[in-house]
């Protein structure tokens, strides 16, 4: 957060002049600068240059100095507007020129200087908005100096003066601008006052307050000067900026895509120009680190000290320095560490050549790994070793911080030639990471930092490795460090789900809240602790953080109890929100004597696997392909399956690459899969985006498709995003089935435009093939284009008419009463999913049917978890979409849910990982597998599948689900023009696939 709202304050040091301002667009990113044109910038040199008259009148002065600094900060040209600034406040005594002198000099080394001024001011205002807006903006400084308290007390005065003082400035003319400036401003900085407190959720609403006083105030600002207008729409467009900075620390990185690209719009809207742009385009690229668009990222961070440059702000100076962290985080990102590592070569030189020291160079967090990765290990270790010191007197031996840094600085010790001492770091680091006391979920884990995690876990697997073959006990470890990885995957956006939901719970609720007001306020104890460790001796309050210190232990302490109650009383709700791994043996127990479970753990230059049998027996093997080769593999092979839409034109399916990844996988286990007839495969990344089932098992020789060595002809196939989920799911083994057979909502109506084109019986006819959202997460968009041009149109989803013949046809195999268990068009909505929950009749279903879209983060506007797509309505208060912490509401008993639409086609590959999330969010709710669509199905054969398989479900009491889905494969492909397994082999299932 300092970083960020250091560019909010920059941008607000001072504003824009009245007169015309000439724009140039350019369409690339690098010159898409929105700059000032040639003819502007003499038009402004020419006033910096224009000497004032010391005889003439004040006002004439005091206009002149305004111009003169608002061309400064329009050039970039800060020398000059700190020499116009303390001229002006030399001759003029007033309030404005030294409110500005104070702005700017809290961004130089002066910062003492401008607290003196500030309380001067404090002293001298006594117009109450003015009162109010100095006592925020002095606040907001001293939050950035950690100095809560006085920021606090600050705060409280303007609030009361807020309270008190109102009421007795008439709401007429100048005065009513002013009012809700003043409030804006205030609600703007109470919102970093409250983030930096703990209450996050609050900080979000009173920012969000702050915008609403902003788009007011745009409205009402012809009552005042152009200067005062431009400035104050700073105010507003930072506000949105900063709006989302919240969002973004909390995890909802959709709804901070949408405040930053608002915020653009409207600065652009209304001619601001880089230089007043910068704190968005510094956010924007945080914004982009954090979801994984590194290079997105980059260039939006050479923007930022682009712009930093041209106002004169030299290199190794904090200004540029803070534009040069999101641009290592993304070469980092990128696995461009050389690059990463050289640029902190440079940062070094800089710093030397200006003979200062700032915490904003050094970033061990980042700066290690880095060094790591570019092999700079002797480096790397004396970071490590000094930066663990600091975590274990700060945070404590076991807290998850101390055991990240921990796991950081074993790596180094191997790299290093130590392998002895690196494991025992190992050890100790792994086990608090996955301790669940250890845990604290005091911070959103982004996508650097889970990338942080599975490098310590990668190296402490390739550790083991080295001794697994002789060494039972560090394979089983390897199996059990596979499972969580897997498992954390899509933890944070599951576990932020389940709480939401949770709730709501009875009993639950109460011990939810204090457990989450807690692990707010150890959150913010360790910003503050962080950002002290970091500051020089001079900024350091050793009492302070000894304080702070004492309270944290005394939360962790409080959470343990909470956690307690919560796995006392909650088991499954806490299995849920932190799985534990299983052993092999846990796995061995649970499997029939013709059932093996395979576990394929893809990472960076080898991919692990394990096969358990039922006597507890593991074949654990290294296939020597990493899964970025793993991923081109899976690449190829969907290239020739998600071809259904192409007909006769389809390619031929790559049969050489899928027997190439089945010798990897599965060829040293074929003994073990010998008399074996299901397989449970658990898997992550690029493996789980194709069933595998289309794996052949021998190099083909034949034309014919039918006559190949089908996997699926051998062995059904169960699905499982991780062993422990697979494990949680045998709770319902004991669980009498539900005795009604159906439930289905079929081709949901997007666009409730034509509810009465539909009603009258204009129905669209079945397509040949089931659209694909092309549109998928929407992050990666720049902010030049618009929110209609960027996020997809609830009303333009494509519509599933086919699937209604579909769910009639399954209505009919599975003697259900298509009048009360099909819910169509404009009824299938998300309210009625809820209702028959409610009501009890969801949880008597055996089958229960979404034949829809699945939508991902980022695809809608605010969107930040997985979501199934239901019919709109009229009531614009009416979400359509039945989001995860719907899903995890529902009240299910199901042997089977289908989502026949939900495909994992996502270009980007995060697609799967939001179905792993559904999935599980499906099965706590109470279904025991999932039948998922890997790519776009043509409508004829995935009727087929679908029909046949519960056909055979129904006719087979004893009959696996796997089974009957492994059946119904082979006989769709029997017949001739759905010989491709881009017809038969698109579905997948998901979960248990036992009876």
């Amino acid at each position: 957060m300092k970083v960020l709202n250091y560019f909010l304050q920059l941008v607000l040091l001072a504003f824009l002049t009245s007169g015309p301002v000439t724009l140039i667009h350019a369409q690339t990113l690098d010159d898409d600068a929105i700059a000032l044109s040639e003819q502007e910038t003499a038009r402004l040199r020419a006033i910096l240059e224009q000497p004032i008259d010391p005889n003439s009148l004040k006002a004439t002065r005091v206009e002149a100095y305004k111009q003169k600094q608002g061309a400064a900060w329009k050039l970039g040209d800060a020398v000059k507007q700190e020499e116009i600034l303390r001229e002006w406040a030399q001759m003029d005594t007033d309030v404005d020129p030294r409110w500005r002198l104070m702005s700017f000099l809290f961004h130089t080394t002066n910062r003492q200087e401008a607290y003196k001024l500030g309380a001067d001011l404090i002293r001298d205002v006594k117009y109450a908005p003015s009162a109010v807006r100095i006592r925020s903006t002095i606040a907001d400084h001293y939050i950035n100096d950690s100095n809560l308290k006085q920021a606090g007390v600050l705060l409280e005065e303007a609030g009361n003066l807020i309270k008190n003082e109102w009421g007795r400035v008439p709401r007429q003319g100048t005065n009513a601008y002013w009012i809700v400036r003043a409030e804006m401003e205030f609600n703007l900085i109470k919102s970093f006052f409250l983030r930096r407190s703990g209450k996050w959720q609050e900080g979000i609403q009173t920012a969000r307050l702050a915008t609403q006083k902003g788009k007011e105030l745009v409205g009402i600002d012809s009552l005042v000067d152009p200067l005062q207008r431009n400035f104050g729409r700073s105010w507003y467009m930072s506000a949105m900026a900063q709006l989302a900075d919240h969002q973004s620390a909390s995890g909802l990185y959709a709804e901070a895509d949408l405040s930053l690209r608002e915020a653009y719009q409207f600065g652009k809207t209304n001619g601001f120009t880089d230089n007043q742009m910068l704190r968005i385009f510094n956010g924007v690229a945080w914004l982009r680190n954090a979801t994984g668009r590194f290079e997105d990222a980059l260039a939006y961070s050479k923007r930022s000290e682009k712009i930093v440059l041209a106002q004169g702000v030299q290199k190794g100076a904090p200004g540029w320095l803070y534009t040069q962290t999101p641009g290592t985080l993304a070469l980092a990102g990128l696995d461009r560490w050389n690059e990463a590592a050289e640029r902190y070569d440079a940062i070094d030189k800089e710093m030397e050549r200006l003979k200062t020291r700032s915490p904003l160079a050094f970033q061990s967090w980042l700066r290690g790994p880095v060094y790591l990765h570019a092999g700079r290990y002797p480096q790397a270790k004396r970071i490590y070793e000094n930066t663990l010191k600091w975590h274990v007197e700060n945070f404590g031996e076991n807290h998850y911080f101390t055991a990240y840094t921990r796991g950081m600085y074993a790596i180094a010790l191997w790299r290093n030639g130590d392998p002895v001492g690196a494991r025992t770091q190992f050890d100790q680091a792994i086990q608090n990471i996955t301790s669940p006391d250890a845990l604290t979920g005091d911070f959103t884990e982004d996508v650097f930092r889970r990338k942080g995690k599975k490098y310590i876990f990668q190296n402490y697997i390739d550790l083991l490795a080295t001794t697994a073959d002789k060494d039972a006990k560090d394979a089983a470890i390897i199996f059990q460090m596979a499972d969580h990885l897997s498992s954390s995957s899509v933890q944070q956006a599951l576990s932020d789900a389940a709480v939401r939901s949770g709730v709501n719970v009875p009993g639950l609720s109460d011990v939810i809240r204090k457990e989450q007001d807690a692990k707010n306020e150890a959150a913010t104890l360790m910003s503050y602790i962080t950002s002290q460790g970091s500051e020089g001796d001079k900024r350091r309050n050793p009492q302070v953080i000894e304080q702070m210190q004492k309270r944290m232990r005394e939360l962790e302490g409080l959470r343990k109890e909470y956690k307690a109650q919560i796995q006392k009383g909650f088991p499954e709700y806490f299995q849920l929100i932190q799985p534990k791994a299983p052993s092999h043996t846990d796995i061995a127990q649970q499997l029939k004597p013709d059932e093996l479970f395979v576990s394929i753990l893809p990472m960076e230059k080898q991919t692990y696997v394990w096969a358990i049998d039922s006597a507890g027996k593991v074949n654990f093997h290294q296939w020597q392909v990493g899964e970025k080769d793993g991923a081109k593999l899976v690449d190829k092979i969907r290239k020739t399956l998600d071809v259904a839409g192409l007909g006769n034109k389809a390619p031929a399916f790559d049969y050489a690459d899928a027997h190439t990844v089945y010798k990897g996988i599965f060829g040293p286990i074929e003994s073990e899969m010998a008399d074996k007839k299901h397989l449970i495969v658990a898997t992550s990344g690029a493996f789980a985006n194709m069933p595998l089932g289309v794996l052949v098992r021998k190099p083909v020789t034949s034309p014919n498709p039918l006559n190949a060595a089908w996997l699926i002809k051998d062995a059904a196939i169960s699905h499982v995003p991780t062993a422990s989920g697979w494990l949680s799911l045998k709770r319902y083994a004991k669980v009498p089935s539900s005795t009604q057979p159906l439930i289905a909502w079929g081709d949901p109506l997007f666009d409730n435009k034509v509810a009465t084109q539909q009603i009258a019986g204009v129905i669209p006819k079945a397509t040949t093939v089931r659209s694909v959202i092309d549109t998928r997460s929407t992050l990666h968009i720049g902010l030049e284009r618009s929110n209609e041009e960027s996020y997809l149109a609830y009303s333009k989803i494509p519509p599933l008419p086919e699937t209604r013949d579909e769910v009639i046809e399954l209505a009919k195999i599975l003697a259900a009463d298509p009048k009360q268990d099909l819910i169509l068009g404009s009824d299938a909505t998300r309210q009625s999913v809820l209702k028959s929950s409610a009501s009890g009749q969801l949880g008597k279903k055996q089958v229960v049917v979404f034949a829809t879209h699945g939508l991902l983060a980022g695809d809608l506007p605010n969107l930040n978890q997985p979501a199934l797509a239901m019919a709109s309505t009229a009531n614009p208060a009416d979400s359509p979409l039945l989001t995860l912490e719907d899903v995890l509401g529902l009240k299910l008993n199901a042997d089977w849910v289908v989502l026949s639409a939900c495909n994992t086609a996502g270009a980007d590959g995060r697609a799967e990982e939001a179905l792993s999330g559904l999935a599980r969010g499906f099965f706590f709710a109470g279904s025991r597998s999932l039948l998922v669509t890997h790519w776009s199905v043509e409508s004829e054969s995935a009727m087929l599948l679908t029909t046949h398989t519960f056909a055979a479900y129904k006719k087979d009491p004893q009959m696996r689900r796997a089974e009957a889905l492994k059946q119904a494969m082979v006989e769709t492909m029997k017949l001739p023009q759905y010989a491709h397994p881009a017809y038969w082999a698109p579905y997948a299932l998901v979960g248990e696939g036992g009876r």
